[in-house]
């Protein structure tokens, strides 16, 4: 009876320490911005009502966040009982899921009260950071099968989780994934990316744009024109994405260009140095976009007919068509043309001869 009395004082103690030196669990994504990048920069909190999800009204002028945050206090229930939940869950600043923090020993748990292992732990993580999991198509009650016992007892929460959609939750925790997960990708998010859109400038537009995360390239990408003066940062920027980037990005980013942006001779002149250097399908984005403003620049042009030995055929033939559409007539344009003749291609050549007779 005394070895029990003393094994259960000493199991006791065990469980108390442990709560009091619990260690902060954390999983978290690479941020676009880091504090090193010498940035004025702050974690802002938002306010953790689910029903409004409202960022806290907070002077931000002339400060650039690193992220944003939210202290959530929820419940977690398994058999008609629950447990509270306080988590904090981080965006990034173009809103894409940025990780996770349980803090002064708070864990996640599942159905059967089992606490989530590291491996559960990594799986959420990585279902959280998936934008594109069908759980917003689903209520929660879609999640579980809930036996057919005609019984109060049954709770929701400690069904069986659907086959169809096991592979989008942690198993024995589909109620935890679920609504983690829409939190993260709800509402909040959208107010997260329209307070970084408010404050976009040429300086944090780069350093999105420069981002080795794709989502957050598109996310700029997709931004370029609310940039009032697209200056030499900013444009050294998009020059370089359209030059080393993937064409999905590349090509995203040039459509998204204002009609005003592109009436910029620096901009009109960083373009026209990508023919030739880029492959075809963005070329021809290129010249497409050339093809829509309202006046090719002097200097862009200029740079053009220097080019002109140096292309082949069919990018020769691209830059007819931009001519043509311009209604370029320049002697120095008809000189180098000159210069293609006789071509190697006959076609090519027939082209060029039949551009110069007109």
């Amino acid at each position: 009876m005394i070895s029990w009395i003393n094994g259960f004082f000493a199991l006791l103690t065990i469980i108390l320490l442990a709560g009091i030196s619990g260690e902060n669990i954390r999983y978290f994504r690479p941020a676009t911005l880091t504090q090193e990048e010498g940035t004025v920069a702050v974690s802002v909190a938002i306010n953790d009502s689910l029903s409004r999800q409202e960022i806290r009204g907070k002077d931000l002028s002339g400060v650039t966040p690193l992220n944003y945050s939210m202290d959530l206090h929820t419940g977690i229930c398994f058999d008609n009982k629950c447990r509270p939940l306080k988590i904090v869950v981080y965006w990034n600043i173009t809103g894409r899921y940025l990780g996770f923090e349980l803090l002064d020993g708070e864990y996640l748990s599942k159905y059967d009260h089992e606490p989530f292992t590291d491996a559960e732990y990594e799986q959420l993580h990585a279902l959280l950071a998936d934008p594109f999991l069908p759980l917003g198509n689903y209520s929660f009650e879609e999640l579980v099968k809930i036996p057919d016992t005609g019984s109060d007892e049954v709770d929701g929460v400690s069904g069986a989780t659907s086959k169809e959609v096991l592979q989008y939750v942690v198993e024995g925790a589909a109620y935890t994934t679920h609504k983690l997960w829409n939190i993260v990708h709800g509402e909040t998010r959208e107010q997260v990316s329209a307070l970084t859109e408010a404050s976009l400038d040429s300086h944090l537009f780069s350093k999105i744009l420069e981002s080795p995360d794709p989502s957050d390239q598109t996310w700029a990408a997709e931004r370029v024109a609310l940039l009032q003066k697209m200056d030499h940062e900013a444009l050294a920027a998009v020059v370089r994405l359209l030059r080393e980037g993937d064409y999905f990005q590349g090509y995203l980013l040039l459509r998204s260009l204002s009609p005003e942006q592109m009436e910029s001779d620096n901009l009109q002149l960083e373009l026209f140095k990508l023919i030739g250097t880029v492959g075809s399908n963005l070329e021809t984005a290129v010249i497409e976009r050339l093809s829509e403003v309202s006046r090719l620049s002097p200097s862009a042009l200029d740079h053009s007919f220097g080019m002109i030995g140096g292309l082949s055929g069919q990018q020769v033939i691209r830059l007819l068509k931009l001519y043509d559409r311009h209604d370029v007539r320049e002697p120095k344009l008809y000189e180098a043309l000159k210069g293609l003749l006789p071509h190697e291609n006959a076609f090519v050549g027939r082209q060029v001869a039949h551009f110069l007779e007109r």
